[in-house]
Protein backbone atom coordinates (compact mmCIF):
# COMPACT_ATOMS: atom_id res chain seq x y z
CA UNK A 1 0.00 0.00 0.00
CA UNK A 2 1.76 3.47 -1.05
CA UNK A 3 1.57 6.68 0.37
CA UNK A 4 -0.98 7.83 -2.53
CA UNK A 5 -3.41 4.61 -1.90
CA UNK A 6 -4.22 5.33 2.12
CA UNK A 7 -7.71 5.80 3.04
CA UNK A 8 -6.96 8.28 5.77
CA UNK A 9 -4.26 10.65 6.52
CA UNK A 10 -0.93 9.89 8.79
CA UNK A 11 0.99 12.77 10.54
CA UNK A 12 4.38 13.06 12.25
CA UNK A 13 5.32 15.25 15.24
CA UNK A 14 8.99 15.48 16.48
CA UNK A 15 9.03 17.42 19.42
CA UNK A 16 11.42 18.86 22.35
CA UNK A 17 11.23 19.22 25.67
CA UNK A 18 9.79 15.57 27.13
CA UNK A 19 12.62 14.65 29.30
CA UNK A 20 12.59 17.79 31.00
CA UNK A 21 9.97 20.04 32.80
CA UNK A 22 7.83 19.52 29.48
CA UNK A 23 6.51 23.28 29.66
CA UNK A 24 6.38 23.76 25.83
CA UNK A 25 6.71 20.37 22.77
CA UNK A 26 4.39 17.69 22.82
CA UNK A 27 2.27 19.83 25.63
CA UNK A 28 1.62 23.52 23.58
CA UNK A 29 0.83 20.77 20.57
CA UNK A 30 -1.76 18.80 22.27
CA UNK A 31 -3.55 22.10 23.49
CA UNK A 32 -3.29 23.95 20.34
CA UNK A 33 -4.65 20.83 18.44
CA UNK A 34 -7.47 20.82 21.56
CA UNK A 35 -8.02 24.61 20.52
CA UNK A 36 -8.75 24.27 17.24
CA UNK A 37 -11.09 20.93 17.48
CA UNK A 38 -8.43 18.88 15.61
CA UNK A 39 -9.93 15.27 15.74
CA UNK A 40 -6.77 12.67 15.99
CA UNK A 41 -8.17 8.57 15.85
CA UNK A 42 -4.90 6.85 17.39
CA UNK A 43 -1.26 8.12 17.64
CA UNK A 44 2.11 5.18 18.22
CA UNK A 45 5.05 7.32 20.24
CA UNK A 46 8.05 5.60 19.13
CA UNK A 47 9.62 5.81 22.47
CA UNK A 48 12.11 2.74 23.31
CA UNK A 49 9.15 0.10 24.44
CA UNK A 50 10.76 -3.25 24.14
CA UNK A 51 12.66 -4.62 26.86
CA UNK A 52 15.00 -6.72 25.70
CA UNK A 53 14.41 -7.74 21.77
CA UNK A 54 12.21 -5.29 19.43
CA UNK A 55 8.54 -5.99 19.62
CA UNK A 56 8.95 -8.13 22.55
CA UNK A 57 6.54 -5.54 24.68
CA UNK A 58 4.44 -2.32 23.78
CA UNK A 59 3.12 0.25 26.26
CA UNK A 60 -0.30 0.78 26.98
CA UNK A 61 -0.19 3.00 30.08
CA UNK A 62 2.03 4.98 32.76
CA UNK A 63 1.83 5.53 36.02
CA UNK A 64 1.37 9.36 36.61
CA UNK A 65 4.54 11.30 37.79
CA UNK A 66 4.66 14.18 40.76
CA UNK A 67 7.67 16.13 41.93
CA UNK A 68 6.95 17.97 45.36
CA UNK A 69 9.73 20.59 46.56
CA UNK A 70 10.03 21.00 50.48
CA UNK A 71 10.64 24.15 52.12
CA UNK A 72 11.21 24.13 56.08
CA UNK A 73 12.25 27.76 56.96
CA UNK A 74 13.42 28.20 60.55
CA UNK A 75 15.96 30.03 62.66
CA UNK A 76 19.63 29.40 62.93
CA UNK A 77 21.15 29.49 66.24
CA UNK A 78 24.05 27.97 68.05
CA UNK A 79 23.53 24.53 69.09
CA UNK A 80 24.40 24.81 72.54
CA UNK A 81 21.36 26.93 72.95
CA UNK A 82 18.54 25.35 70.73
CA UNK A 83 15.75 27.55 73.35
CA UNK A 84 17.01 30.61 71.09
CA UNK A 85 16.57 28.73 67.18
CA UNK A 86 14.13 26.84 65.14
CA UNK A 87 15.75 23.83 63.77
CA UNK A 88 13.92 23.44 60.63
CA UNK A 89 15.69 19.71 60.01
CA UNK A 90 12.92 17.90 62.46
CA UNK A 91 10.11 19.04 61.02
CA UNK A 92 11.12 18.06 57.62
CA UNK A 93 12.70 14.58 58.84
CA UNK A 94 9.54 13.96 60.52
CA UNK A 95 7.10 14.36 57.66
CA UNK A 96 9.56 12.66 54.98
CA UNK A 97 9.44 9.32 57.64
CA UNK A 98 5.89 10.30 57.63
CA UNK A 99 5.01 10.29 53.25
CA UNK A 100 7.89 7.67 52.96
CA UNK A 101 5.83 5.01 55.57
CA UNK A 102 2.59 5.32 54.32
CA UNK A 103 1.50 3.12 51.48
CA UNK A 104 0.15 4.29 48.70
CA UNK A 105 -1.95 1.41 47.26
CA UNK A 106 -1.24 -2.28 46.51
CA UNK A 107 -1.29 -1.67 42.67
CA UNK A 108 -4.43 -1.63 40.27
CA UNK A 109 -5.51 -3.31 37.46
CA UNK A 110 -2.44 -3.77 34.71
CA UNK A 111 -0.54 -1.43 37.19
CA UNK A 112 2.30 -1.57 39.68
CA UNK A 113 2.15 -0.64 42.86
CA UNK A 114 2.44 3.39 43.33
CA UNK A 115 5.58 4.55 44.84
CA UNK A 116 6.95 7.52 46.85
CA UNK A 117 10.36 8.23 46.66
CA UNK A 118 12.59 11.18 48.64
CA UNK A 119 15.27 12.11 46.19
CA UNK A 120 17.42 14.66 47.79
CA UNK A 121 17.46 16.40 50.76
CA UNK A 122 19.22 19.50 50.96
CA UNK A 123 20.77 22.09 54.12
CA UNK A 124 24.24 23.34 52.94
CA UNK A 125 25.26 23.61 57.07
CA UNK A 126 28.98 23.69 56.62
CA UNK A 127 29.46 24.54 61.01
CA UNK A 128 29.12 21.53 62.67
CA UNK A 129 27.57 23.84 65.86
CA UNK A 130 25.06 25.98 64.44
CA UNK A 131 21.49 24.99 64.09
CA UNK A 132 20.84 26.01 60.52
CA UNK A 133 18.29 28.55 59.18
CA UNK A 134 16.67 26.50 56.25
CA UNK A 135 16.37 22.66 55.17
CA UNK A 136 14.68 21.56 51.70
CA UNK A 137 14.47 18.09 50.35
CA UNK A 138 12.37 16.87 47.15
CA UNK A 139 10.30 13.39 46.43
CA UNK A 140 8.50 11.93 43.63
CA UNK A 141 5.86 9.79 43.48
CA UNK A 142 5.09 7.64 40.92
CA UNK A 143 1.05 6.64 40.72
CA UNK A 144 -1.64 4.12 39.32
CA UNK A 145 -4.93 5.53 38.08
CA UNK A 146 -5.62 4.52 41.41
CA UNK A 147 -5.21 8.69 42.32
CA UNK A 148 -4.79 12.06 40.62
CA UNK A 149 -2.29 14.39 41.24
CA UNK A 150 -5.16 16.45 42.55
CA UNK A 151 -5.55 13.74 45.57
CA UNK A 152 -1.79 13.51 45.84
CA UNK A 153 -0.69 16.52 46.31
CA UNK A 154 -3.83 17.08 49.08
CA UNK A 155 -2.52 14.17 51.18
CA UNK A 156 0.45 15.88 51.18
CA UNK A 157 -0.68 18.71 52.10
CA UNK A 158 -2.44 17.36 54.49
CA UNK A 159 0.59 15.65 56.47
CA UNK A 160 2.41 18.82 56.11
CA UNK A 161 0.00 20.60 58.04
CA UNK A 162 0.47 18.06 60.73
CA UNK A 163 4.88 18.48 60.52
CA UNK A 164 3.48 22.35 61.07
CA UNK A 165 1.61 21.74 63.79
CA UNK A 166 4.44 19.66 65.73
CA UNK A 167 7.02 22.74 64.85
CA UNK A 168 5.02 26.01 65.19
CA UNK A 169 8.24 27.66 65.05
CA UNK A 170 9.08 26.28 61.37
CA UNK A 171 7.39 27.56 58.22
CA UNK A 172 6.95 24.64 55.85
CA UNK A 173 6.12 24.93 52.70
CA UNK A 174 5.67 23.34 49.84
CA UNK A 175 5.49 23.81 45.53
CA UNK A 176 3.81 20.87 43.32
CA UNK A 177 4.92 20.24 39.63
CA UNK A 178 2.79 17.73 37.86
CA UNK A 179 4.63 15.99 34.70
CA UNK A 180 1.71 13.73 34.06
CA UNK A 181 -1.91 12.01 34.88
CA UNK A 182 -1.52 8.04 35.02
CA UNK A 183 -3.53 6.59 31.80
CA UNK A 184 -4.48 3.81 30.10
CA UNK A 185 -5.33 2.16 26.64
CA UNK A 186 -7.75 -0.74 26.70
CA UNK A 187 -6.78 -3.54 24.75
CA UNK A 188 -9.10 -3.79 21.88
CA UNK A 189 -8.77 -3.35 17.71
CA UNK A 190 -5.78 -0.69 17.85
CA UNK A 191 -4.19 -2.84 20.51
CA UNK A 192 -5.19 -5.97 18.74
CA UNK A 193 -3.54 -4.27 15.41
CA UNK A 194 -0.35 -3.48 17.04
CA UNK A 195 0.12 -6.79 18.26
CA UNK A 196 -0.62 -8.38 14.65
CA UNK A 197 1.89 -6.17 13.24
CA UNK A 198 4.83 -7.34 15.27
CA UNK A 199 3.76 -10.42 14.77
CA UNK A 200 3.61 -10.62 10.65
CA UNK A 201 7.04 -8.60 10.64
CA UNK A 202 9.08 -9.75 13.96
CA UNK A 203 7.49 -13.35 14.55
CA UNK A 204 6.48 -12.15 18.02
CA UNK A 205 3.63 -10.60 19.74
CA UNK A 206 4.59 -7.92 21.90
CA UNK A 207 3.52 -8.04 25.69
CA UNK A 208 1.38 -5.50 27.11
CA UNK A 209 2.80 -3.07 29.77
CA UNK A 210 2.42 -0.18 31.72
CA UNK A 211 6.20 -0.33 33.17
CA UNK A 212 8.55 2.69 33.42
CA UNK A 213 8.73 6.15 33.12
CA UNK A 214 6.71 8.80 31.34
CA UNK A 215 6.95 9.86 27.74
CA UNK A 216 4.73 12.11 25.39
CA UNK A 217 2.56 9.88 25.54
CA UNK A 218 1.06 11.46 28.82
CA UNK A 219 -0.22 14.39 26.93
CA UNK A 220 -1.32 12.40 23.70
CA UNK A 221 -4.07 10.30 25.61
CA UNK A 222 -5.94 13.55 26.07
CA UNK A 223 -6.34 13.43 22.56
CA UNK A 224 -6.91 9.38 21.40
CA UNK A 225 -5.85 6.34 22.31
CA UNK A 226 -1.64 5.65 22.52
CA UNK A 227 0.27 2.96 22.19
CA UNK A 228 4.40 3.51 22.88
CA UNK A 229 6.19 1.18 20.10
CA UNK A 230 9.72 1.53 19.63
CA UNK A 231 13.07 0.15 19.89
CA UNK A 232 14.89 -1.42 23.09
CA UNK A 233 15.50 0.81 25.72
CA UNK A 234 18.25 -0.84 27.32
CA UNK A 235 20.83 1.87 27.23
CA UNK A 236 19.09 4.43 26.78
CA UNK A 237 20.09 7.66 28.75
CA UNK A 238 23.61 6.22 29.07
CA UNK A 239 26.63 7.95 27.69
CA UNK A 240 26.55 5.54 25.32
CA UNK A 241 22.94 5.31 23.77
CA UNK A 242 22.51 3.44 20.90
CA UNK A 243 20.37 0.92 18.76
CA UNK A 244 21.68 -2.16 16.27
CA UNK A 245 21.68 -0.79 12.86
CA UNK A 246 19.45 -3.98 11.52
CA UNK A 247 17.05 -2.89 14.62
CA UNK A 248 16.28 -0.15 12.71
CA UNK A 249 15.72 -1.62 9.54
CA UNK A 250 13.66 -4.25 11.20
CA UNK A 251 11.45 -1.13 13.35
CA UNK A 252 11.01 0.61 9.90
CA UNK A 253 9.18 -2.49 8.74
CA UNK A 254 7.43 -3.31 11.62
CA UNK A 255 6.05 0.24 11.27
CA UNK A 256 5.29 -0.08 7.36
CA UNK A 257 3.49 -3.59 8.43
CA UNK A 258 1.46 -1.63 11.04
CA UNK A 259 0.58 1.06 8.62
CA UNK A 260 -0.88 -0.99 6.74
CA UNK A 261 -2.72 -3.02 9.00
CA UNK A 262 -4.18 -0.25 10.48
CA UNK A 263 -5.42 1.68 7.54
CA UNK A 264 -7.07 -1.92 6.26
CA UNK A 265 -8.83 -2.32 10.21
CA UNK A 266 -10.06 1.22 10.42
CA UNK A 267 -10.68 2.96 6.94
CA UNK A 268 -13.92 4.23 6.88
CA UNK A 269 -15.76 3.52 3.42
CA UNK A 270 -15.68 5.96 0.90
Amino acid sequence: MGADELPGSLSLLITGDEEGVAVDGTRKVVEALMAEGERIDHCIVGEPSSAETLGDMAKIGRRGSLNATITAQGRQGHVAYPQRAANPVRPLIGFLERVQAHRLDDGYPQFQPSNLEVTTIDVGNGAANVIPARAGARLNIRFNPAHSSASLAAWLETELEAARALCPDVALSMAVQVSGEAFLTEPGPFVEVIQAACLDALGRTPELSTTGGTSDARFICRLCPVVELGLVGASMHGVDEHAPEQDIRDLARLYRSLIGGYFRRFAKPA
